[in-house]
């Protein structure tokens, strides 16, 4: 038997990571939904870990954060579906400024703990306002119009 050892990860080390986060409506019609904005009541994000060749998709629900796990061909499906039910779909580089876990463990506290922000975002609104101001960069799908906007200039053209 040949043991190979092999230095320990650090914990704490910085992993540099783009996610693709996607706003939209939040997934039945919960009571409390019509006091966020619509188009912007939930927030999911997926990102591409290439050491492992695997897309991994996080979507904290009302049940329980959900974590799946994709091979590269079978992530097409459900990307296919979050990008026909964004209302926003931004480009985001993880970090880690944030000092402490975000308050709130709803969908909007988990995206910001899973991105490293330290933001005083509380809504899905919020948080994509402060990404957008904070460098994210938005993705434009081909042939469709985005109906809500969070405020006026140029963005990045990019296409997934």
């Amino acid at each position: 038997m040949i043991v190979r050892l092999v230095p320990k990860p650090d914990p704490d080390a910085v992993i540099d990571r783009l996610w693709l986060v996607f706003f939209g409506e939040a997934e039945g019609a919960p009571w409390w939904s019509r006091f966020l904005t619509p188009g912007y009541r939930h927030v999911a994000a997926a990102a591409w870990f290439a050491d492992q060749e695997r897309w991994v998709y996080f979507n904290p629900t009302r049940r329980g954060t959900v974590i799946l796990i994709y091979r590269e061909d079978e992530f097409g499906g459900r990307l296919q579906q979050l990008v026909d039910t964004s209302s926003l779909i931004l480009r985001v580089r993880s970090t880690r400024a944030r000092r402490a876990t975000p308050f709130g463990w709803w969908c909007t506290g988990s995206i910001k703990a899973l991105l490293g922000l330290h933001s005083r975002a509380l809504s899905p609104f919020q948080l994509a306002k402060y990404l957008s101001a904070h460098g994210a960069e938005r993705i434009d799908i081909p042939g469709r119009a985005t109906a809500f906007h969070l405020h006026q200039g140029s963005h990045s053209e990019a296409y997934i």
